[in-house]
């Protein structure tokens, strides 16, 4: 940041202006377009809410702590994305995957797009590795409940007591999605971030239904209101997602809910409960 405000301070740049946020090019489907794919920077600022059970008043402070994370991040994200709009405006680029990579370059010079690039590089690695490690745990409860294949899925290597199927599995649809595009792999995460924050929502309004909780109009507003329209922004947003992320993540859905149907023989019974304590 403090490089990229240099050269659009020093002589050359453009200086502070507010056209980043809107100028006489802007749409709203531009706007929407990217506002679907740079939601996926925002995936995870849930998680916070895994530590309720470590945490003191935790139906008061851990709703108050994922607010606030999503508003930090927001922040900085806003203001990251704002410097970066004033160093290049517009989205044009000879090559979008590159873009990051020509951007650095604008900043500071081939040597410093050098190192950043060798950091994302490494930030890559550092946040891949951990991811594709949950991804396998997550399947092995999944298979040792039975929700999948209990001899795939839930087995652990012999020597190194590890979910070796699964981390081999993950690793083998990271290559694959070596071959899709930036905006398509980024559209396909997001399409499944879209479709959970979709049901969050729908949950909320069926809980408030089902609790038979006091229709007052501050009720009301909280438990049907502000779901709705979380639920209108969240479909609204993923209708701007890729259109091959949209095909890619609606046979996904079609598959999972396939298998849903398998496992309950036709909604017959209750799927298998899943537990992470182990």
């Amino acid at each position: 940041m403090v490089f990229s405000l240099g050269s659009v301070l020093g002589e050359g740049g453009g200086g502070i202006t507010a056209e980043p946020f809107w100028n006489p090019m802007s749409t709203v489907a531009a706007v929407s377009a990217g506002a679907a794919l740079t939601a996926y920077s925002f995936i995870g600022f849930d998680a916070v809410s895994t530590f309720a059970e470590e945490t003191k008043d935790p139906t008061r402070t851990v709703p108050r702590a994922i607010i606030l994370t999503a508003l930090v991040a927001g922040s900085i994200f806003v203001f990251v994305a704002f410097v970066v709009q004033l160093v290049h405006p517009g989205g044009e680029f000879a090559n979008p995957d590159s873009a990051a990579l020509d951007i650095a370059r604008d900043i500071a010079g081939n040597f410093f797009a050098a190192v950043f690039l060798a950091t994302v590089i490494v930030a890559q690695f550092t946040a891949g590795i951990p991811i594709q490690a949950a991804g396998a745990r997550l399947m092995f409860a999944m298979g040792r409940d039975g929700v999948l294949p209990r001899q795939f899925f839930g087995r652990l290597h012999p020597r190194f007591h590890t979910p070796a199927f699964n981390l081999c599995l993950t690793g083998a649809v990271g290559l694959l999605a070596l071959g899709l595009s930036v905006t398509t792999s980024t559209s396909f995460v997001n399409f499944g971030a879209f479709t959970a924050f979709a049901f969050v929502n729908l949950s909320v309004i069926a809980h408030y239904v089902r609790g038979r909780r006091g229709g007052t109009p501050r009720s009301v507003v909280g438990w049907v209101v502000f779901p709705l329209i979380g639920l209108a922004v969240v479909l609204w947003l993923m209708s701007s997602l890729d259109p091959h992320a949209l095909t890619l993540g609606g046979l996904w859905l079609v598959l999972g809910f396939g298998w849903l149907l398998y496992l309950t023989r036709g909604l017959r019974q209750s799927p298998p409960e899943m537990t992470f304590e182990e």
